[in-house]
């Protein structure tokens, strides 16, 4: 009897260990998963911040120069309008997901939201004086609120750039590092 209860209780331990070390490894693999999705769109937000960056460069270049009409000042304002909206519902399910990103994908999440809101705040005030006034688009308030979109989506783009990056330079090394483990133990 008491050697029954040993057997059982062993046994009872040894699949408990089982257990913990199956939902371990399938916890690691949705976290990889996990961490696979995140990339995935964070890629995608970069992409859309180089773009945004591109157009806010463009509308930068715009301002000193007096013989443009308003309304490619208003196309151009359509274009960041229309990058700002896709990254803000971007980063909202970035954000969701932010759980079951790693380390460097959460920094990246973290630091896009304070950029994406001063081109938000930046690019309503150029719309805005657009709106009041479409001569504004020759004026001082006007230039300055078009500079700082886009610096804010030029730090933007280069924070996301560096931080995946970074991400990227890090798995080659572990794999390298791994690759180097497994031929030293061949």
């Amino acid at each position: 009897m008491i050697l029954m209860n040993k057997f059982s209780i062993i046994s009872s331990v040894m699949a408990a260990l089982v257990v913990v070390a199956l939902a371990g490894s399938a916890s690691a693999e949705l976290a990889t998963q996990g961490s696979a999705q995140v990339a995935k769109e964070l890629a995608g937000l970069k992409r859309t911040a180089s773009e945004m960056c591109y157009h806010a460069d463009i509308l930068n270049s715009f301002t000193p120069n007096k013989q443009l009409s308003w309304q490619s000042h208003a196309e151009k304002l359509h274009a960041l309008k229309d990058h700002v909206n896709e990254m803000g519902r971007s980063l909202e399910q970035l954000e969701a997901m932010r759980p079951m990103a790693n380390g460097t994908q959460a920094l990246a999440i973290e630091h896009a939201r304070p950029h994406l809101a001063a081109v938000a705040r930046n690019l309503t005030e150029a719309i805005e004086l657009l709106n009041e006034n479409r001569r504004n688009v020759y004026w001082g308030d006007y230039s300055e609120a078009v500079s700082d979109v886009y610096s804010h989506a030029d730090a933007l783009h280069g924070k996301l750039d560096a931080i995946l990056d970074y991400e990227k330079a890090k798995g080659r090394l572990e794999r390298m590092e791994l690759q180097t483990r497994l031929a030293g133990q061949s």
